[in-house]
């Protein structure tokens, strides 16, 4: 039986904001503020609904209540995958999921094709793309450029990075509601 939407992104909703007073891994901003910003950052690039939602969700994996997470300085070892597995178990589109489950690949993949993108990175997030894999092999890039999303995932990415700046006004939290009721009525098949 499926879940009401509604239910689930009270849910999701509470959970990011809990996330307000996290600290994001090295960074100036909270969990919370960086997916804020990151999500806004997608509406001024005219993203689409899966680019938005993915762009405030992407983190999720660091975030969401699980046993058994591996936690380094920089972080939920594999958030990506994590946030990925908790996206689909929740009901999010297919889209979503995979743009979240490739926004580490999309930064491994944009520091071994691009000398300007790797000097921005920050010193937290240099650290921890050592933890990721560092830079992608050119037959990796290769194969990351043709996969499905691909376009979608560097976006993301580079909206992550530009996500960190402390005090930074966006919209809170709860303009999100109603695109997610939406996205989750729509992927649920449920009559809003």
């Amino acid at each position: 039986m499926a879940v009401d939407p509604r239910s689930t992104v009270e849910e999701v909703l509470r959970v990011l904001g809990s996330a307000g007073e996290m600290e994001y891994h090295g960074e100036r901003v909270s969990q919370l503020e960086h997916a804020l910003q990151c999500a806004q950052h997608g509406q001024n690039d005219d993203g689409t609904e899966d680019e938005v939602i993915a762009a405030l969700l992407h983190d999720i994996g660091h975030i969401w209540p699980l046993e058994g997470r591996e936690l380094t300085s920089v972080g939920v070892v594999d958030h990506d995958a994590i946030g990925g597995q908790v996206l689909r178990r929740l009901g999010f589109s297919e889209a979503v999921a995979e743009i979240v489950c490739g926004h580490v690949q999309a930064k491994r993949f944009l520091v071994s094709t691009d000398s300007e993108y790797a000097a921005r990175l920050s010193a937290a997030s240099v650290e921890s793309l050592k933890l990721q894999g560092g830079p992608m092999t050119a037959e990796d890039a290769e194969v990351f450029s043709r996969s499905s999303h691909c376009r979608e995932r560097v976006r993301i990415r580079i909206w992550d990075d530009r996500a960190k700046i402390p005090g930074a006004k966006v919209p809170g939290l709860e303009s999100y509601r109603e695109l997610l009721t939406v996205h989750l009525s729509r992927q649920q098949g449920w009559a809003r």
